[in-house]
């Protein structure tokens, strides 16, 4: 003899089951609505834009670890000696990483920025070997060629619905 299973008062606290297709947001405002229209994703960024990044990140790197050292390393017995200069370049290394991630997500101004700031450094042999492979490669045709597609694909700004 089989015995049918019988609701239990756990069976019925679980409510009705979750709909398939949750409802989706919607935007409310109607520039949002147009923006979000407007916009169509980038391609996928080529690998000499990631190569000039990463020299971007790995210049900033040595140049921020080369003055803290400076500033207490051994032999430094007070830290006021030169503080001022250590605090500008130190800002400077923490200036090229911040503009290496944005021209990772296609700024073409922090590319621009990266190339001025970057030309500053051509006098010293060591940072021009990171430096001018860096510009070169970010301003390849097939970098051009995304930072121009990643430009087009942004939604425009400050228009307005007729």
């Amino acid at each position: 003899m089989t015995r049918e299973h019988e609701p239990t008062p756990s069976d019925e606290d679980h409510g009705p089951p979750p709909p398939d297709d949750p409802p989706q947001d919607h935007l409310s405002d109607p520039a949002e609505q147009a923006a979000a229209m407007d916009w169509t994703p980038p391609p996928p960024r080529p690998r000499t834009v990631t190569i000039a990044s990463t020299l971007w990140i790995c210049l900033g790197s040595v140049l921020g670890l080369a003055m803290i050292y400076s500033a207490f390393g051994p032999g430094q017995p007070t830290l006021s000696t030169g503080m001022s200069t250590v605090v500008v370049w130190i800002g400077v290394a923490v200036t090229f990483i911040v503009l290496a991630k944005f021209m990772r997500e296609g700024s073409d101004g922090a590319r621009i920025a990266l190339t001025v700031l970057g030309s500053m450094f051509l006098l010293g042999i060591w940072p021009a070997l990171v430096v001018i492979p860096a510009i070169v490669l970010q301003f390849r045709p097939a970098s051009n060629a995304w930072f121009q597609a990643v430009k087009a694909g942004r939604p425009r700004q400050g228009r307005r619905m007729p």
